[in-house]
């Protein structure tokens, strides 16, 4: 028997230290994701999909996501009890599926991305199972066949899709069957070379030249980068461009990682914790900025300037570390914004939104996942205002209500049958005085103007400034929405809020500094008329979160600028605390709090630099 077996791709990225822990878990308690129920690995496999709501269960399934552990630890140890259940698997798999076209099979069998997860672990059982006598001559035939099948299906063209991260795992599956077989399959061969292309298209089509993905969640950038950096190390991709593109693509995932070490949850992102031990950071990490960021400071380097401008992804993130060194990290300055549309994949309705985390706690948050559930049909106005999903607590998530920006009478921001713009980042500061400032500007329903600026003192006081304008002079009823993480109560104060902060020596206030909007009044956990007041942690996860507006009705042209500051005490500083022209090209506002009275004068001229002057008088109100 032959028994040089190429090492098993670990194209998954999960720690391969605990792959042997995992294994034995696996075969003495059964596997289990996420929530979904638990199955037994010695008994038959659910192929088939029972409900639509078990669909990402079903994925995962047909993925062979649960023989993942048990390859990684036959690789590594040579123990047979790990391949011989994987053995198992494959070949009832390969058996229930002979007729792919037979009634009651799950559409999730060929579903592009689980056929490349579940071609190149299946390319491992046939050969390992060769290569150890696991694998009878029949068995070993049935397999050969299957995995043909696999190779002809991805060999296809028309089942690639090159528009998202599904076939970055195809190619990625395909590269791997290919090479593990290419010497026994002049076919194969062909499938490594064919492979290789399209993985390298694909690389230069979904990041881009600052290693940024292009799919509006940062939780698809770390999954699609951890399989690319696999590849890498694995020697299935040796193209010196890509190698190198990889640490650019790791250094920008650094940037969305929060103070409290989970990741951004921009678009179809869950809050993913990113926290690993030094060691465990060392292993799994290329960068040193990477290994700062999941180690809370304790390893690697922070990068050389406290903000980062993705100008062509459409991001710009804050992050300033805090003065005490025990904290400096969990107790950072962070604020990110997200502003691209380079597609419908994994778009939300979140033009302009942003997240914000000071003083050790997360502050204002994104929505969330929640999960790909119910297919909305086409022709449908769900499936005409850009949905792909029609379960309500899906289309809530991805609503523009539900982010951090503005809605304008009551509908989404538009991301079906419209060109997307790709980055909304007009232009940035980093002052002296250590302020940082953003410009971004979108279009909406076609007649719409949106201009938001954000003016951020890092530790002491946020200032958002939206301006908006409608060219047809229509008039219209525009919300400034904010959402709060779930942790936090929100009392109203006068005409604005006060946010009690647990831990934090002083609340957040927050205060519309024009004093002509109107005040809405908290939502949290509502269903009726429609969902308002939720966070979205995990799939299938709603957790009750305040949320709140300001709000402008039967206007054509307007603007909010709506202070948070942490103090005791935020006021206006006269009847007229933010004054800006109809042009919104020229700002003027003023406040008192804890540290005294504040000036802010900003200039957005059409043409030549932005400028913001800020001024602080300590002492109380005048």
């Amino acid at each position: 028997m032959r028994t040089v077996i190429l090492p098993y791709e670990d194209l998954s990225n999960d720690d391969r230290a605990k792959a042997v822990r995992a294994a034995d878990g696996h075969l003495a308690d059964g596997w289990a994701r996420r929530e979904y129920p638990t199955i037994r690995l010695d008994e038959p496999i659910p192929w088939d999909l029972e409900k639509p709501e078990l669909r990402s269960w079903n994925f995962y399934i047909h993925s062979f996501d649960m023989v993942d552990s048990l390859l990684k630890a036959h690789s590594d140890t040579g123990s047979r009890h790990y391949l011989d259940a994987a053995v198992r698997i494959a070949l009832e798999w390969a058996e229930h599926h002979r007729d792919a076209g037979a009634p009651g099979r799950s559409p999730m069998a060929w579903y592009d991305m689980a056929v490349g997860l579940r071609a190149f672990r299946m390319a491992y059982v046939l050969d390992a199972g060769i290569a150890t006598g696991a694998l009878g001559a029949a068995q070993q035939a049935l397999l050969w066949d299957c995995l043909e099948r696999h190779r002809e299906h991805l060999a296809d063209e028309a089942n690639i899709v090159y528009q998202n991260n599904h076939g970055f795992y195809q190619a990625a599956g395909q590269i791997a069957m290919g090479r593990r077989f290419a010497a026994r399959s002049p076919a194969m061969a062909d499938a490594l070379v064919q492979g290789r292309e399209r993985m390298l298209r694909m690389v230069r089509q979904q990041f881009d030249a600052e290693g940024l993905h292009r799919e509006h969640s940062p939780d698809y950038h770390r999954m699609v980068y951890e399989t690319l950096k696999a590849m890498v190390e694995s020697a299935l991709v040796d193209d010196p461009a890509v190698v190198e593109l990889t640490d650019r693509i790791e250094q920008a995932l650094s940037w969305f990682v929060l103070p409290d070490q989970h990741i951004a949850n921009f678009g179809d992102s869950d809050y993913r914790l990113m926290s690993r031990k030094p060691a465990e950071a060392q292993r799994k990490w290329r960068t040193p900025q990477m290994r700062w960021v999941v180690s809370g400071g304790q390893l690697g380097e922070p990068p050389d300037t406290d903000h980062r401008v993705f100008a062509d992804g459409g991001y710009y993130i804050v992050r300033r570390v805090a003065d005490d060194p025990e904290r400096a990290f969990s107790h950072a300055s962070y604020l990110a914004q997200i502003a691209g549309f380079h597609s419908r994949t994994h778009k939300h309705a979140d033009d302009l939104s942003f997240i914000w985390s000071d003083r050790g706690v997360n502050l204002l948050i994104d929505a969330g996942r929640y999960g790909y559930l119910g297919k909305a049909q086409a022709g449908t106005e769900l499936w005409n205002d850009g949905y792909w999903y029609d379960d309500p607590k899906r289309v809530y998530v991805e609503a523009t209500r539900a982010h951090n920006t503005l809605e304008i009478d009551g509908r989404n921001a538009e991301r079906k049958g419209v060109k997307p713009w790709g980055s909304a980042i007009r232009r940035h500061l980093a002052l002296d005085n250590g302020l940082r400032v953003v410009e971004t500007e979108v279009h909406r329903h076609r007649s719409m103007r949106l201009a938001r600026v954000l003016v951020f003192n890092p530790g002491q006081w946020l200032l958002v400034y939206d301006w908006f304008h409608d060219n047809k002079s229509s008039r219209h009823e525009v919300r400034q929405w904010f959402h709060l993480a779930p942790q936090h109560g929100l009392q109203p104060d006068g005409d604005g809020f006060m946010v009690p902060l647990a831990g934090v020596d002083r609340p957040l206030r927050v205060l519309e500094l024009t004093g002509t909007a109107v005040t809405s009044r908290p939502y949290l956990a509502e269903e009726s008329p429609r969902l308002q007041g939720w966070w979205s942690a995990k799939e299938r996860d709603l957790s009750p979160a305040y949320a709140f507006n300001f709000a402008r009705s039967g206007v054509e042209s307007g603007h909010f600028v709506t202070l948070f500051a942490f103090s005791q005490q935020a006021l206006r500083q006269g009847p007229a605390a933010a004054r800006a022209i109809v042009s919104g090209r020229n700002l003027q506002c003023s406040w008192v709090d804890d540290a005294g009275n504040h000036r802010l004068v900003l200039a957005r001229p059409q043409d030549g630099p932005m400028t913001v002057e800020h001024t602080l008088t300590p002492g109380a109100a005048t």
